[in-house]
């Protein structure tokens, strides 16, 4: 009788083993277009968000990690691939990605972060699984910070990348802000961060006021080659992505990367646990960051105003 009892004890053991290794963890595509601090910010801030939610990499959800490593061209085969393992959930980081999952994914729900709104950048229609938060770009409050910094600005500089979406879209709207506000913009069109050095060494020859990089991946990825050139020629830098500061640029204003992943991480979670109608499927982010690179201010030859280091959410040297 012991035998007996001794059997069916391990064929139990075995049987529940066998069960708790046949769970099938759920899929998450995960798709970045570049690899920068300020994506991998948005990144592990969606991930925690979905930690704390219980939702663990290796743990109860599998994640397929990917990286276009700045070529555009590589994001639909990602997607195309993702696609084919059936994953039950895409998240994407950058404008081009969410554009190219809702133009690409019906499988899945996707959840984008980092990117602007699909009527921003004037997306035809917007599919039923797209989930998402965007950045509505103030453009009014960057614009009204120059002028704070510099009152007699005439001219400004923005080169950029018009292969990307979100770039295009960023130089359209403040093209009309600075037009609002009697300031002439000169652009200037880089196709890849090779291009940059030639493109700020172009546009540093038009007697510029400032340097502007805005929402643009192309131009975030040899920000430090923009940022030489400013100092060099002793021109403010001013980006819409505060974290760039610390690549150099002299002051950002914009969205705080972390909590925007956060952000999108919150509704991959209610679509994990089958809350797919939300209130707001698709929803700006409301809170901007000031950062203030003093070293890059005094090289750039820029004095910034107290009431404008008053507001900072950090100052660093």
């Amino acid at each position: 009788m012991n035998r007996i009892y001794f059997l069916l004890t391990i064929f139990l053991m075995t049987f529940l083993v066998a069960c708790q290794q046949g769970e099938k963890k759920i899929t998450i595509g995960y798709v970045q277009i570049t690899q920068d601090p300020v994506l991998d910010a948005a990144k592990a801030g969606v991930f925690r968000a979905l930690a704390d939610s219980g939702f663990i990499d290796g743990k109860n959800i599998k994640v397929l990690d990917n990286n276009a490593q700045g070529d555009l061209s590589m994001i639909n085969t990602i997607l195309q691939s993702l696609i084919s393992q059936n994953v039950d959930l895409i998240i994407t980081n950058s404008t081009p990605c969410m554009m190219a999952a809702a133009q690409t994914v019906r499988s899945a729900p996707v959840v984008f972060t980092v990117a602007f709104g699909p009527e921003q950048i004037e997306m035809k229609t917007i599919p039923e699984n797209l989930y998402g938060v965007y950045d509505p770009l103030n453009v009014k409050a960057f614009v009204d910070l120059l002028l704070e910094c510099i009152p007699n600005l005439k001219r400004v500089g923005i080169p950029y990348n018009n292969a990307e979406p979100n770039a295009e879209y960023s130089v359209k709207v403040l093209s009309k802000e600075f037009a609002r506000q009697g300031i002439t913009l000169i652009t200037t069109s880089v196709t890849s961060s090779n291009d940059l050095l030639q493109g700020a060494q172009y546009l540093a020859g038009q007697k510029i006021d400032a340097l502007v990089a805005a929402a643009d991946n192309t131009v975030y990825m040899a920000l430090p080659v923009l940022a030489k050139v400013a100092s060099e020629q002793r021109i403010p830098l001013f980006v819409t992505d505060p974290m760039q500061t610390e690549k150099g640029a002299a002051i950002g204003l914009g969205v705080n990367y972390d909590h925007w992943g956060y952000l999108a991480g919150v509704k991959a979670v209610e679509i994990l646990k089958g809350r797919t109608s939300l209130r707001s499927r698709i929803e700006p982010i409301t809170t901007y960051d000031l950062t203030i690179n003093a070293k890059s201010c005094a090289s750039q030859g820029l004095t910034v105003p107290d009431k404008v280091k008053s507001r900072a959410n950090r100052i660093f040297d």
